[in-house]
């Protein structure tokens, strides 16, 4: 899963959409729900919503496998899908790999930045995160650092 958002990021959408396409997230959402499927299991909840192919829901899910966000075990004559990860473990992922890719690029800015979001937000989110770094400064402490 290492790698998938720096190909992928929109930041001018909303949730998981900024790193999944619309289907890819729908699927993603059922899996996370369900834990695991057949491709027809999907078919059939998709198309409460829409118009869809089975081949199309198919190769979304053959390529959400290859990506690394879906595991495959053949089962007779089709395969069993199942999260690669938890739904929570894919959004901290998503939001460590951006943070790093622009913390690595700019890092006194983007502190600024977040610092500054942060503080037009709710005043107990401004707490939340003082009270982090707090705990982590307590942390490197207790390790020698």
């Amino acid at each position: 899963m290492q790698g998938f958002v720096t190909s992928s990021f929109r930041p001018h959408r909303n949730g998981l959409n900024q790193v999944l396409g619309e289907l890819e997230q729908e699927i993603m959402e059922f899996l996370w729900e369900n834990g695991e499927a057949i491709v027809r299991d999907v078919l059939l909840d998709l198309k409460k919503k829409r118009k869809i192919a089975y081949t199309t829901v198919m190769t979304v899910m053959g390529r959400l496998a290859n990506k690394g966000l879906l595991s495959k075990l053949p089962v007779k004559n089709t395969y069993l899908y199942k999260p690669a990860c938890t739904k929570e473990a894919f959004e901290r992922s998503v939001s460590r790999e951006v943070l790093m890719g622009v913390l690595g690029n700019y890092p006194q800015t983007a502190f600024t930045s977040f610092i500054d979001i942060i503080a037009e937000m709710e005043p107990e989110q401004m707490e939340y995160l003082s009270n982090l770094i707090e705990e982590k400064k307590g942390e490197l402490r207790k390790r020698g650092r």
